[in-house]
């Protein structure tokens, strides 16, 4: 964690929830957005590649400008969450970290999009989802 990071109350974390939870459903659009345009540019070359029907100059059916563009819009939704001070820590499964005090260190507040907009768990810096506990 950097030196001088923002670090939440759990009534702080809360507070972000609603606006967090709404940059992480469109974060999470984007993202799968971006996927599919990659699988979808894959599979056209393979196909290409397969029969042969290389065609100069042939338009893809998704441009490397709109992929481009869908990546810029995504960097941009998970700068803004970044900047908020939180750590998003798995973009598809929505989990997102809060450094806060805790009798004398700094810990992770814990949540994860489709809970309920309250913070029930915490974990050491070095222990992840995994070493969640309730608070």
């Amino acid at each position: 964690m950097e030196p001088d990071a923002r670090t939440f109350t759990r009534e702080e974390a809360e507070a972000l929830l609603p606006e967090i939870d709404r940059l992480l459903a469109e974060a999470q659009n984007l993202a799968e957005r971006l996927r599919g345009t990659e699988r979808q540019a894959q599979a056209e070359q393979s196909r290409a590649r397969a029969n042969g029907q290389v065609r100069p100059g042939a338009a893809p059916a998704v441009s490397d400008a709109e992929r481009r563009a869908i990546g810029a819009q995504l960097s941009t939704l998970l700068e803004r969450i970044h900047d908020m001070g939180v750590v998003l820590r798995d973009i598809r499964a929505g989990l997102i970290d809060f450094p806060s005090p805790r009798e004398g260190r700094i810990v992770y507040l814990c949540w994860r999009r489709g809970e309920p907009f309250e913070i029930r768990w915490w974990h050491e810096i070095d222990a992840g989802f995994a070493g969640r506990r309730p608070l």
